[in-house]
């Protein structure tokens, strides 16, 4: 400068700053986005997820943790079938690697049943579909456990939990009523002063922009109240409309505004909480509002001149409990309370679907049982994370050793044998232990050999426990799924079973589903685990033969099959029932028991009037 001063970077603003940023003719210019990651040489695609909940709110909130999860990770899991090396046939959907996905600019579908959620993933219009499947308070959803299982080639490979916030807000336009028609000087005519944000660059670089995100603490456009303006508008609400939801989880603060005088409608479950509340609300505003607006064609300003009398304050002013993430993305609506549950809501489950087959469904080699279960053991391994370790890399070298040792002891046994017949010269084994016969080398052989299976055999401990869902029907001659219940009770195996619909009125028995949650644990296998839990294989292995066997004619099918953390098991842990202990010792208590009741019941009803009997017959009549 002349002055020798330095240059200053920074814009002078103007006392219409505030203007100036709600403006777009003032807004800067958006930064250009940076360059997508490649894969295969190609950009990534942004990931489509369809998901369901718009009206209820929580399905925001999932689709946001599991985005969340997908960037942090680089991917999502995939139930494990790109582990099997296994062909999809051209006839059927082929499971996409889903590294290939941008996550960082995902395109969120919000639909409104989970039915159109799965369909989508079904015909290729997205990527992902969350649906829910579980609610502490209602239990299992039938309808997605159903449609999951009408549908041949999705599968659920991931569960996200997410919950839906509870708030009081009322709409803008009976608001903005009030607000006009108010008396100069009050608390409500303030608020009419306050410069509304608009959609423009400015709020597009922060985040407000349409279709940018989904975020619920972005910025939004609408009325800016701070608290005080809050409860100015609370303690002007005539009637609160509530769900049933709502009017549960919110009971104590509804009988608060009750006990003020305000009125508490509960609407029908049918009613969507934002749509047809908003058209409820719009339907009593002012009709002789009269709005003129003027627009310069010279500096292009338009101004919107309203008029209104003063009838409206005689009107009500409805509240409406919603779900916190719908009434955030709503401009028409103005939040009052923000916290309006009784206590902490309830998380829901969703699960995460996509398109993955399963190839032992239409393959001619997984046929058999042995076939099927080595097939999902691989995938259910590749989603726990059971790699091999080091002491199981060990247990696999020792069981080659032992291999070749059992072979040459069954080689030398033999050629005992035939020298005990005289088959070959006796004097080739002089070398050997005279202790040592060729009967004794025979059954050395044959334990070596079992011990060399159960080294060879040895499996790591999963990084991550991996929950199933399996659908068994049970319709025509299935057999009953208590074998698998008793084994998995036996080694106190989370799991739960729920029906999938009524039988009442049905022409045949409706399908049931085994919810399964095996820890990390359960997928170990070695030395230890063969003396002290399961001599044939991990219990995973062993649960999945019970699962697959062919001849109980079941017709399973895997409808999830996704990946967890021990501390967020969901299904209580059982308590492992082992037939050498907990089974012997009850069986004891209860024959004691039994013999007990039995004898003491005899004694009294029987043994006892008969000694009496005898005692008054040898006494009197015989003059004993």
């Amino acid at each position: 400068m002349a002055d020798g001063a330095a240059r200053s970077s920074v814009k002078r603003r103007s006392m219409m700053a505030f203007a100036e940023d709600a403006d777009p003719r003032f807004a800067t210019k958006i930064e250009d986005s940076p360059k997508k990651s490649l894969f295969r040489g190609k950009p990534k695609q942004p990931a489509r997820v369809a998901f369901t909940g718009e009206e209820f709110g929580f399905g925001y909130q999932a689709t946001e943790r599991f985005i969340e999860r997908a960037r942090r990770e680089k991917t999502v899991a995939d139930g494990g079938v790109t582990y099997t090396g296994a062909q999809t046939e051209r006839e059927y959907d082929d499971a996409s690697k889903n590294s290939r996905f941008d996550y960082n600019s995902y395109v969120p579908q919000p639909l409104r049943t989970k039915e159109q959620a799965l369909m989508a993933v079904k015909s290729q219009t997205a990527d992902f579909a969350l649906v829910p499947f579980y609610n502490p308070y209602a239990g299992y959803d039938f309808e997605t456990l159903r449609a999951i299982g009408s549908l041949f080639t999705i599968l659920g490979v991931e569960q996200v939990e997410a919950t839906d916030n509870l708030c009081l807000a009322v709409h803008e336009s009976q608001l903005y009523d009030l607000i006009q028609s108010s008396h100069p000087g009050t608390g409500f005519s303030a608020l009419q002063r306050r410069m509304r944000k608009a959609w423009g660059e400015t709020d597009a670089t922060s985040g407000n922009e349409p279709g940018k995100s989904y975020e619920a603490e972005m910025p939004r456009a609408g009325l800016p109240i701070d608290m005080s303006d809050q409860k100015l508008i609370r303690d002007r609400i005539d009637r609160v409309f509530a769900g049933p939801e709502a009017a549960r989880r919110c009971k104590s603060k509804l009988d608060g505004l009750r006990a003020i005088g305000v009125e508490v409608q509960e609407t029908a479950q049918m009613i969507e909480p934002h749509r047809e509340l908003a058209k409820l609300a719009r339907g009593t505003t002012n009709q002789s509002r009269q709005t003129n607006t003027f627009f310069d064609p010279v500096t292009g300003e338009t101004r919107f001149f309203s008029s209104l009398g003063a009838e409206s304050q005689a009107g009500n002013l409805f509240g409406m409990v919603l779900p916190y993430e719908v009434a955030m993305r709503s401009s028409d609506y103005v939040i009052i309370d923000h916290n309006f549950d009784d206590a902490a809501p309830d998380k829901t489950r969703f699960l995460v679907v996509e398109n993955n087959p399963d190839h032992s469904l239409y393959e001619d080699r997984y046929r058999t049982t042995d076939a099927r279960t080595r097939y999902w053991y691989q995938r259910m391994n590749a989603i726990a994370g059971s790699n091999m370790s080091l002491g199981a890399g060990v247990l696999k070298i020792l069981g080659f050793a032992a291999t070749a040792a059992a072979i040459m002891l069954a080689l030398v046994g033999l050629y005992g044998v035939g020298a005990i017949s005289g088959v070959v010269d006796a004097n080739a084994l002089s070398w050997l232990p005279a202790s040592l016969t060729a009967q004794g080398a025979l059954v050395l052989a044959a334990m070596i050999l079992v011990a060399a299976f159960i080294f060879m055999s040895a499996q790591g401990r999963g990084h991550q426990g991996v929950r199933v869902m399996f659908r068994f029907k049970r319709d025509g001659t299935a057999a009953s799924i208590g074998d698998v219940e008793n084994f998995l009770r036996n080694y106190g195996v989370r799991h739960a079973v729920v029906r999938m619909d009524e039988d009442s009125g049905r022409n045949a028995p409706s399908a049931m589903v085994l919810d399964v949650e095996f820890d990390p644990e359960d997928f170990s296998y070695g030395p230890f685990s063969a003396l002290f839990r399961r001599l044939r294989g991990s219990v995973v292995n062993g649960a999945l033969k019970k699962v697959f066997q062919r001849w109980k004619n079941r017709g399973v099918t895997v409808l999830a099959a996704v990946p967890f953390e021990p501390e967020q098991a969901q299904l209580p842990k059982h308590k492992a029932r082992r037939w050498w202990s907990e089974a012997v010792s009850e069986w004891t208590a209860d024959f004691v028991e039994t013999m007990f009741v039995r004898f003491s019941r005899i004694a009294a009803f029987y043994i006892l009037p008969a000694f009496l009997v005898w005692f008054v017959v040898w006494k009197v009549i015989l003059n004993g």
